[in-house]
């Protein structure tokens, strides 16, 4: 049974109408009626889908059917999202390799179970072959893990490699469901980890409201020296968190302000639970950027795409500081065994574990001169082995951005673009300078900004001699409009302030954009009353990467090249929000 199906079995069920789901859901009747015809449905786990699932649940408490409960909704809407659209492949691919691997299921044994023969078994778990009902092979996987779980701590370790809120005394079934959603669906992780929940994140993301917040500004590395012995052996998982504050500590009480690598697939799932040791550890690493450190981060992206996103995610704030080099390692990485190398001018700090088993793992802290020279060599020798996952373009960049651009626009290649205002090189000069002057501009920024306006022009008028250029344009009516108005889209040369636009404005530019299309052979543009964003916006050089700009707080770019990222980006169906 589909989302649509449920949803609608349910308003049956209730003898209640669309309407009156829409009042109790605090949903519009519009989203309502698109989540009934099937054309849309809300992600699990967000706003939306919490909104719908209390407004059943209060419709079925005011006609008295109390068996009908929030919990039970959300697993019938959670299983109905099974059987919607086509499973990603390689997603399936990766957890199934996660889960047999975290379970040591062979594949001899499994194919046996399963009545399949070996090699296509085998062919599966590469990735060059998908069984042709992917529901149905994973509920039987689903059951034959499930029988290998004989402890609770089996059941503990599948709860958390699947992401579901199983009690301990879930039934078998329960736990099958987990691994069919698990391996089926994106929502295995319910919130956040999807390429939608990452750009969310970013486009609602405030740097100097999170600074207001942390009180960033307020903070002060301290002084007062901690002692801490040359070198030190930690086990246990108190004991493992305990290693990591000291290296954050010996890092940052230290008189070097040499970079820190860090690399670790360790798993953090346990630590992340923990009352205390997640905001001591987002405390350390804010120092370090306060003392003014660059952190080259060593991403661990060998892992289901959801899960590298949602730890991809709490990463935007450090990001944003721009002090962050992002890299990756590409290929398989032991999945068996698990490791971390920090190393910093004053420390380093290594450790490993057996997957599964963090609480029996180990960590050893130095500082000694002889050892740190020997992890230092092996953290840049691991570092020269990865890839940039993106590069950062803040302020402090904004030549080298610049030379980016440059270099870009030579590459031969589909441009698409999907913004959320409208695109600079179409703007005229005329309606520039009244903009402009209405904004209060002197005379030398209203020179700047023309002259960035005319490099634009010329630089996609010179892609446009090679390549084809489509852009979404943000298409809103005048009451939105009023609530969210537009500025120009001056990020490219880190203007730090909004040149707003009056809706008239707005509009007239927005004819201008369609002159641009017919005056320029190879670029279309496509306005869109469900764009997705108001402070992001995308553009996809196919087959080579993608382009996110923070248009303000700060203007940032964020120039991705890792292609599962890329992929993700360039086959995102919009509107990826609810409206």
């Amino acid at each position: 049974m589909s989302f649509q199906d449920q949803l609608n079995e349910y308003i049956a069920q209730l003898n209640c109408t669309g309407k009156e789901l829409a009042a109790a859901s605090g949903i519009s009747a519009a989203v309502i009626s698109r989540y009934r015809s099937g054309s849309h449905s809300p992600e699990p786990g967000s706003e939306q889908w919490q909104r719908l699932i209390d407004g059943l649940a209060a419709i079925a408490e005011d006609r008295g059917l109390t068996d009908l409960s929030k919990s039970e909704i959300d697993k019938a809407f959670r299983a109905s999202r099974v059987t919607e659209g086509p499973v990603d492949a390689e997603r399936f691919r990766q957890n199934l390799n996660e889960l047999l691997e975290a379970f040591s299921v062979g594949s001899n044994e499994l194919a046996k179970y399963l009545n399949y023969d070996a090699s296509y078994l085998s062919r599966i778990r590469s990735g060059q072959r998908m069984p042709r009902d992917a529901a149905a092979f994973a509920e039987s996987v689903g059951f034959f893990v499930v029988r290998r779980c004989r402890s609770a701590a089996d059941r503990e370790q599948l709860r958390i490699l699947t992401g579901s809120d199983l009690k301990g005394d879930a039934k078998n079934e329960d736990y099958v469901r987990a691994v069919v959603q698990y391996l089926c669906t994106s929502d295995s992780l319910p919130a956040g980890g999807g390429i939608g929940n990452f750009l969310r994140k970013m486009d609602d993301f405030d740097l100097e409201e999170y600074i207001r917040v942390i009180h960033f500004d307020e903070m002060k590395p301290p002084t007062v020296p901690i002692r801490l012995p040359n070198s030190r052996f930690y086990t246990g998982l108190s004991e493992i968190m305990d290693a990591q504050l000291d290296f954050l500590k010996e890092t940052v009480l230290s008189r070097s302000d040499g970079a820190v690598t860090m690399y670790s697939d360790m798993p953090m799932a346990e630590m992340s639970q923990h009352a205390t040791f997640p905001k001591k550890w987002m405390f350390g690493m804010a120092m370090m950027l306060k003392k003014g450190l660059r952190l080259q981060m060593i991403h661990n992206v060998d892992r289901p795409f959801h899960e590298m996103m949602l730890g991809l995610e709490s990463f935007i704030p450090m990001y944003m500081t721009g002090q962050i080099s992002p890299y990756y390692l590409s290929g398989m990485q032991n999945s068996s065994f698990r490791h971390m190398l920090w190393v910093s001018g004053a420390a380093a700090l290594q450790g490993d574990c057996i997957t599964g088993h963090i609480a029996d793992g180990r960590m050893y802290l130095t500082n000694r001169s002889s050892e740190l020279a020997h992890y230092q060599k092996t953290a840049e020798q691991l570092l020269n082995r990865a890839s940039p996952l993106m590069d950062i373009y803040g302020q402090d960049r904004k030549s080298a951005f610049e030379r980016f651009l440059r270099a870009s626009s030579a590459a031969v290649g589909a441009r698409r673009s999907i913004l959320s205002s409208l695109p600079i090189y179409t703007l005229s000069d005329e309606l520039a300078e009244r903009i402009i002057l209405r904004n209060n501009c002197s005379a030398a920024e209203q020179a700047v900004i023309l002259n960035y306006i005319h490099s634009e022009r010329q630089r996609i008028e010179t892609v446009l001699e090679h390549s084809p250029i489509s852009d979404v344009l943000p298409e809103i009516g005048e009451e939105e409009y009023n609530r969210y108005p537009m500025g120009l889209s001056l990020a490219g040369m880190f203007y730090p302030h909004d040149i707003r636009l009056t809706y008239e404005e707005y509009r007239e530019y927005l004819s201008l954009c369609r002159a641009f299309e017919q005056s320029h052979p190879g670029y279309s543009c496509t306005p869109d009353k469900n764009t997705p964003f108001r402070n992001i916006q995308i553009t996809i050089l196919e087959n080579d990467c993608v382009v996110v700009t923070k248009n303000k707080s700060p203007a940032i770019h964020f120039v991705i090249r890792h292609p599962k990222m890329c992929v993700a980006i360039e086959n995102m169906v919009l509107p990826i929000i609810e409206t």
